[in-house]
């Protein structure tokens, strides 16, 4: 009986991913290019994300407000954080499709080079994102029992230093960018 209903449980787990790996390729952009990124890139303020992690900030508000309203000072900063994350990874997802296109579709090396470099940094960058954003939505979803006394630990998550990475990622685009000129990349380098 226990084994039947465990079966079941793991073959319905099962098709439930099959089925939203089927949504999620079918859902996918067709071949990103030159003309699809920069529409698409979202504004990310890396000020405000080094302040939110930075212990200045943080240390301030310990010492201006009572706990309470540094408690809900910090549910709003790790929603904020969150916020910039989510933008974060989905340009990095944009620049790995682009970088994609230039390093498997491309004939000319050196937009192959800068391609793979593209796609290295923004999976970097990808990968931070997604992990720091799983943590977060843990401590959103456990806020009611305790609360963030401290967010400098999202500085590093798996060992990558999101500005850092950052700043590899806006570096490798705005080389691939310069191929295609100077105003496009500007544009770029702008939405970034």
């Amino acid at each position: 009986m226990i084994f039947d209903f465990l079966t079941i449980f793991l073959l319905g787990g099962l098709l439930v991913l099959a089925f939203y790996t089927v949504l999620r390729f079918l859902g996918k952009f067709p071949g990103r290019t030159i003309d699809d990124v920069t529409p698409y890139l979202r504004p990310t303020d890396m000020a405000t994300f080094e302040a939110i992690l930075g212990p200045a900030e943080e240390v301030n508000f310990k010492l201006r407000l009572s706990p309470e309203e540094f408690r809900q000072m910090q549910r709003k900063r790790v929603h904020l954080l969150r916020e910039c994350l989510l933008r974060m990874s989905h340009n990095a997802m944009v620049l790995i499709e682009w970088g994609n296109m230039e390093w498997t579709g491309t004939h000319t090396e050196q937009k192959r080079i800068l391609g793979h470099e593209l796609v290295q940094a923004a999976v970097e960058l990808r990968l931070y994102s997604l992990l720091a954003l799983a943590k977060l939505k843990i401590w959103i979803i456990l806020q009611p029992f305790f609360s963030v006394s401290s967010l400098r630990g999202m500085r590093t998550v798996a060992g990558i230093d999101p500005v850092r990475a950052y700043n590899r990622v806006k570096l490798a685009a705005e080389s691939l960018g310069l191929i295609y000129g100077l105003q496009f990349q500007q544009e770029l380098v702008n939405r970034l």
